[in-house]
């Protein structure tokens, strides 16, 4: 013979043994758990995780609504309990008892010898709504943070986007000059980049963007911002930073690419790249905005890219 399945699980908080005897003779079709006080009915709860509490409002040591109350406003609570709240007196105003308490519904102890079962069944329905629409809100919030995640991101790198990271750098720029600490900016630039992509094509070009994305992302440490500008062109934000530490990052990087190959699979090359750095002491400069920091970090790119040029002129000359 198949045995039934329970139609869920309820835990009784009945303030006397005949009241807990009542409620348990009519709910014999569900798993239940009982409790004669407040202490040993939250002592069940994580246990048990019940569908539907039901309280006595006439409980040793606390009363229905305050027990209520903490289950309502615990936020370590991972469930939504469906509360049945039980008036002990003809006269209780059950209106006011669910608005104080936060119970989903409240009856008077003697209706529960008629009809509790369906009180229960009804709760049970409201539990199933409730967690649905909850699952809905989490699954909207999810897509509106991926959504958020994607406006940001660089759509070939999944780095921060230029956008991102000129809004942050503004930002971090305000922080280093509230609290007086250095902020370093750094743009990485692959040399001859679109000479590279028109004799390689763009399949080649996005496949090392990528790879060169992923090698920055690990080289810098957890706190720095790293995104693509345009091209072959990728930007560092370095908070808290003097210009010490950027150098050091640039060295690091230096050695790290200098041993690397980038490109499709059977045809990989060895990357030159050029660097600018900028970096504000954090000293109150009154003159000295976001924008200098951007233009000083791209007029030391451009002399380093001058400066490689001259290097090369004069091994040809020679």
């Amino acid at each position: 013979m198949a045995i039934k399945e329970k139609l869920g699980k309820i835990l009784i908080v009945a303030g006397s043994a005949d009241a807990m005897m009542n409620y348990q003779m009519q709910l014999s079709g569900y798993t239940t758990e009982t409790a004669l006080n407040a202490e040993a009915a939250t002592d069940l709860l994580d246990d048990l995780e019940p569908d539907v509490i039901i309280i006595d409002e006439k409980l040793p040591g606390v009363s229905g609504i305050e027990l209520t109350q903490w289950i309502r406003t615990d936020q370590a609570a991972p469930h939504y309990y469906s509360i049945l709240l039980v008036a002990h007196g003809k006269n209780r105003d059950l209106p006011d008892m669910m608005r104080q308490s936060g119970a989903d519904c409240a009856c008077h102890y003697e209706h529960t010898r008629n009809d509790l079962a369906s009180r229960v069944d009804l709760l049970l329905k409201l539990k199933k709504v409730h967690d649905k629409a909850n699952l809905l809100v989490i699954k909207l919030s999810h897509t509106k943070e991926t959504i958020r995640d994607l406006e940001d991101q660089d759509s070939i790198t999944r780095l921060y986007n230029l956008s991102y990271i000129t809004t942050r750098l503004d930002k971090e720029f305000r922080h280093a000059e509230r609290f007086q600490v250095p902020l370093s900016f750094m743009i990485v630039s692959i040399e001859s980049f679109q000479n590279l992509t028109h004799s390689k094509g763009p399949s080649y070009a996005i496949k090392l963007l990528q790879q060169l994305g992923n090698d920055l992302i690990h080289l810098t440490r957890a706190d720095d911002i790293v995104g693509r500008s345009w091209g072959g062109d990728f930007y560092i934000i370095l908070p808290e930073t003097k210009n010490e530490g950027a150098e050091n990052l640039k060295i690091r990087i230096t050695s790290h690419i200098q041993e690397q190959t980038y490109g499709l699979d059977g045809d990989k090359i060895k990357l030159e790249f050029n660097f600018g750095v900028s970096t504000y002491t954090g000293e109150v400069m009154p003159e000295m905005n976001v924008r200098d920091v951007l233009f000083k970090a791209e007029e030391a790119l451009k002399a380093n890219i001058l400066l490689k040029a001259s290097h090369k002129m004069i091994k040809i000359a020679n």
